[in-house]
């Protein structure tokens, strides 16, 4: 379907790179949800208009356009309310749509587990709630059943409440995984290794660079699209002294990226909260990459993700002639340079990675009695186990391990003695 892009935007705010760098983005968003862009418009007004946001000269204009390119759908950069959205479409004779939902769209065709479908239906049906106002008289017609009392419920406050029983049960389901994220959460701290987050702005190249980690031993699917990939991905990466972390890729993030969504994927997005450590991809090779960042830094805000180590890593440095003065990577950020598909900065990335884990896995020394085999079973499976020496009070292991973990294996080796 052939779709007209409009961002719009106040006179008295003065035009900025953002404001193309969101449209051009819209444009990607609309290829990615396998739409065709015709033509992308700029609209800069004196204030907004609540019953169409652009004014009536404007969609005169635009109705015009669509008729002259044979555009099946219009759609906003700025969010639409219920009644403007409706009123457009009396008027245009299109459909009209706006980012969050063009956004929700492409999480519902992309989602790939049961929980990413159920939480991009989630998304969909509360912005359907928020969104559920009358169509003309329709919408004032009652609603009974055989054999009930008085003439029923008016027809929107069915459509509400038909959406809110729907939400309810997604909610529910999606707290039974949730539940069950926990029970998984509490198996690994009881036997763990460092947590390490990969997040940034969506089609950073974070899908690769953990494929790379991997050795590309799993296939993790990446591609140069907006939201290749929506379902996180847990994998085990070696450490250059020795021992596992486990990385796992996040959902990319956006501009502007709906409420709905930030809502209905909390709970996968919280497990950055319970990370050793983010590295927060970037674009090297993107203009926007300032804003981008400025994007990924408010998601993690909304999600209150506090006091975790963050280190900067700018991907794609093989796409950029000099990435010490092309991109933005300012020294504040401490940038680690690399290129997940070459390969080139990597092992500086892990090694840079490794010093900040020491920082809370620290190594420590403990003796466990002859014949206590569960428990050095259990230390070599939990810890980053270095050592081992054999002597006649036991075998002494020297290894890496969280405060709270070292504490918990000392009291099981004091109780065996």
């Amino acid at each position: 379907m052939k779709v007209i892009l409009v961002a719009a935007e106040l006179k008295r705010k003065r035009p900025g790179a953002a404001g193309a760098a969101s449209l051009d983005e819209l444009w990607r968003l609309a290829e990615t949800a396998g739409l065709e862009p015709v033509q992308k418009i700029s609209v800069r007004l004196q204030a907004w208009n609540p019953a169409t946001l652009i004014g009536s000269g404007k969609v005169e204009e635009f109705k015009a356009l669509v008729k002259e390119t044979g555009a099946g759908a219009v759609i906003f950069d700025e969010e639409l309310g219920s009644a403007q959205q409706r009123n457009l479409e009396r008027a245009l004779g299109v459909t009209v749509a706006d980012r969050p939902r063009l956004i929700i769209e492409i999480f519902a065709l992309r989602a790939r587990t049961r929980e990413g479908k159920l939480q991009a239906r989630l998304a969909g049906f509360s912005y359907a709630l928020s969104r559920v106002a009358g169509k003309g008289g329709g919408m004032d017609q009652q609603h009974g059943m055989i054999g009930g009392r008085g003439s029923g419920e008016k027809q929107i406050e069915y459509e509400r409440r038909t959406l809110r029983v729907k939400i309810s049960e997604l909610e529910q389901e999606i707290e039974g995984i949730k539940r069950e994220r926990h029970t998984q959460r509490a198996r690994r701290d009881s036997v763990p290794m460092p947590q390490v987050s990969i997040v940034g702005y969506t089609n950073a190249g974070k899908s690769t660079l953990l494929n790379y980690l991997t050795g590309n031993r799993h296939g993790i699917y990446a591609d140069d699209k907006l939201f290749a990939t929506l379902d996180p991905t847990t994998k085990r990466v070696r450490l250059p002294a020795g021992g596992w972390a486990l990385f796992t890729d996040t959902v990319g993030f956006i501009q502007k990226l709906p409420h709905d969504l930030i809502a209905a994927f909390r709970a996968t997005l919280e497990e950055i909260r319970y990370s050793d450590l983010i590295l927060h991809v970037h674009d090297l090779s993107s203009p926007e990459a300032k804003l981008q960042h400025e994007a990924v830094k408010t998601t993690l805000e909304e999600l209150e993700v506090k006091g975790i180590p963050v280190i900067n890593v700018f991907n794609k440095a093989d796409a950029v002639k000099d990435p010490s003065v092309s991109a933005w990577a300012p020294e504040r950020l401490r940038p680690v340079l690399v290129s997940a598909l070459t390969g080139a900065g990597v092992d500086g990335l892990l090694a840079a990675s490794e010093r900040v884990l020491a920082r809370r896995w620290k190594e420590y020394e403990l003796t466990v009695p002859a014949g206590s085999k569960g428990l050095i079973k259990e230390i070599y499976s939990a810890c980053l186990v270095q050592e081992a020496a054999y002597g006649p009070e036991g075998v002494t292991l020297k290894f890496k391990a969280t405060p709270e973990n070292h504490s918990r294996l000392k009291k099981k080796a004091a109780s065996n003695q």
